[in-house]
């Protein structure tokens, strides 16, 4: 007898393999369409930087992205917008890392305005145990961007493996 539910695994792990492949292939192909522009290569190299890491053993496909800076997100933000045009920014979730003494609040409403996105796309803050005293260099905390899509993880990886290429000539 066959074993209908493992012929139709094995198609569906065929049918995603080749989808992986496909954008992988288009990622590369918009590499080196882009390769030359410097919001591009500044966004990959950021990303790379500041962004999290496929994990082979557990793979959670998000692009997240950390930072303090307001400017440097805001950048991100831009290079989001014109090299992931597929990924509408309603679909950005937003996460905040605080120290006590913030309000939550107006941590919200200042990342809010940075990223051009609804207080709604924020998950809950996460409040940082620690000295009260910690400085006012970090005044609305540290914003995190989650951007959720596989597509968008492999195509970064593309890049990122890319500009690797470049570097060994």
């Amino acid at each position: 007898m066959i074993d209908h539910i493992s012929l139709m695994n094995r198609a569906r792990l065929q049918k995603r393999q080749a989808r992986d492949v496909s954008v992988t292939k288009d990622a590369l192909e918009l590499f080196e369409k882009c390769k030359d522009d410097p919001l591009f290569l500044s966004g990959v190299v950021l990303y790379w930087a500041e962004g999290t890491r496929l994990n082979k053993n557990y793979r959670k496909y998000q692009l997240a992205f950390t930072n303090s800076d307001s400017n440097l997100v805001r950048f991100y933000c831009k290079f989001l917008k014109r090299y992931f045009k597929n990924i509408d920014t309603k679909d950005w979730r937003v996460g905040l890392f605080l120290y006590p003494d913030i309000k939550p609040e107006e941590a919200i409403y200042y990342w809010a305005s940075i990223l051009d996105v609804s207080s709604k796309q924020f998950i809950k803050s996460q409040i940082l145990s620690g000295n009260i005293k910690h400085n006012k260099k970090l005044e609305f905390g540290t914003c995190c961007l989650y951007v959720n899509s596989k597509d968008a993880c492999l195509t970064m990886q593309a890049w990122i493996d890319a500009i690797c290429g470049l570097m060994r000539r």
